[in-house]
């Protein structure tokens, strides 16, 4: 029983000191070098690790922090991956572009096509236009008071 009383006030001062020198020491520059890269292909166990001493650096002053340590930090809270990650890459941002950019090509081309071939009414001649206003004006219509262009009986 005073083993353990004069043990535990030693032991509680160890864990403290190396949790100290843990977290004043940086975190190697190969576990968190271009871990935005890697980030995804990093197994559970290793990414727990760097979340914990990123954790543990974290608690000191930002000016202590290597700039390195500061990119992983930000990346592991904000960057895309998981939930974060987009919905498209690159490549498939492009698929989609020109795959928008052909079918609109496809709709012009057959709306000019079906335009281009179609078979115009007589009414829509200059001729037949030509020909009503001078069938109207020999009936002195008057287009602004009671002149009606129905023309079913």
């Amino acid at each position: 029983m005073l083993a353990q009383r004069l043990l535990k006030p030693n032991l509680l001062k160890t864990v403290s000191k190396s949790q100290i020198r843990l977290a004043s020491t940086a975190i190697s520059q190969a576990s968190i070098s271009g871990l935005d890269k890697r980030w995804e292909n990093l197994p559970e166990p290793e990414k727990k690790t760097v979340i914990d001493a990123l954790s543990e650096r974290q608690k000191l002053p930002w000016d202590q922090l290597t700039a390195q340590e500061k990119k992983a930090a930000y990346y592991i809270s904000f960057g895309e991956w998981g939930p974060r990650r987009p919905l498209y890459n690159a490549a498939e941002k492009r698929t989609i572009f020109w795959g928008t950019v052909a079918g609109l090509g496809i709709c012009t081309a057959v709306f000019l096509g079906i335009r281009h071939f179609r078979n115009v009414p007589k009414t829509m001649h200059k001729d037949w236009q030509e020909k009503s206003d001078e069938y109207l004006k020999s009936k002195h219509a008057n287009p602004f008071s009671h002149y009606s262009q129905v023309q079913s009986k």
